[in-house]
């Protein structure tokens, strides 16, 4: 795909309006992800616009928007910015494109379909021993919920156990 067949799918997807953003900041500023971000919202719209499709597809910022629209609540252009933003998870999933922590993702779904739910202190150590660079950070942080009584070691299994088994047969995911 050419860069500006990647641009006219992302507007096609997102909505024409995007064409008429004026990069004035505010989806960025509005963004409380915005200081986990590689690209802001404002520059991964920019890629877009630019067609510079390796740039936009590589970013982490795909993966790191909460979806909570306050970017499309207060764009002054009427842009949705969340909807750039699925536009190239869309994309990149498309294409076999996944976030670096891909791993956690993983971690995340094999509690959810053992337990039907998630342990803290056993996603956090099983994330960090896949990424020990997070490792330190995340022991600080489990030690002092663990003291605090946030967290709990054994967090038990849901009842309906057989309904999410069915959820994951339905999506592929046996």
């Amino acid at each position: 795909m050419s860069d500006a067949a990647f641009r006219e799918e992302v507007v096609r997807l997102a909505g024409d309006e995007i064409r008429t953003c004026i990069q004035c900041g505010t989806c960025s500023s509005s963004c409380s992800t915005a200081h986990l971000m590689d690209n802001s919202i404002r520059k991964l719209i920019r890629l877009v616009l630019e067609g510079r499709r390796r740039e936009a597809l590589a970013s982490e910022s795909i993966w790191l928007c909460t979806s909570c629209l306050l970017c499309t609540v207060r764009c002054p252009r009427g842009i949705r910015p969340k909807a750039v933003v699925s536009a190239l998870r869309q994309i990149c999933e498309r294409e076999g494109i996944s976030s670096r922590d891909a791993s956690f993702e993983r971690i995340f779904m094999d509690q959810i379909r053992s337990k039907g739910r998630i342990s803290e202190v056993l996603l956090s150590a099983a994330y960090a021993l896949r990424n020990p660079d997070a490792a330190v950070p995340i022991m600080e942080m489990g030690i002092e919920l663990l003291s605090r009584g946030k967290v709990s070691l054994d967090p038990g299994t849901v009842k309906g156990m057989d309904e999410i088994e069915r959820i994951f047969r339905e999506l592929g995911n046996d």
